[in-house]
């Protein structure tokens, strides 16, 4: 279980280190024209109506669910391993 545990908190960590790729070089706001600026309607759009907060809260819902199913599934072979043993 401990194991488990260290992996999830390592992948978490890395994750947490990862910031979002640059396609353009970086230009200040005012040589960028209302034309050249890039959206991104689709996070705009879930931003603006507070969805955004349902998606994260799935997707932690969903985390969450493998982890608990993960430590289940870990103490109950650690179970069959030890009657394998006696």
């Amino acid at each position: 279980m401990f194991r488990i545990v260290a992996l999830w908190c390592f992948i978490l960590g890395s994750m947490a280190g990862l910031q979002p790729a640059k396609a353009q070089p970086a230009q200040t706001e005012v040589e960028l024209s209302s034309a050249q600026q890039p959206e991104v309607e689709m996070a705009d759009t879930l931003r603006q109506e507070g969805k955004i907060y349902v998606v994260v809260i799935v997707l932690l819902t969903v985390l969450t669910g493998l982890i608990i199913y993960l430590v289940v599934l870990d103490r109950k072979v650690s179970r069959l391993e030890k009657q394998m043993r006696d």
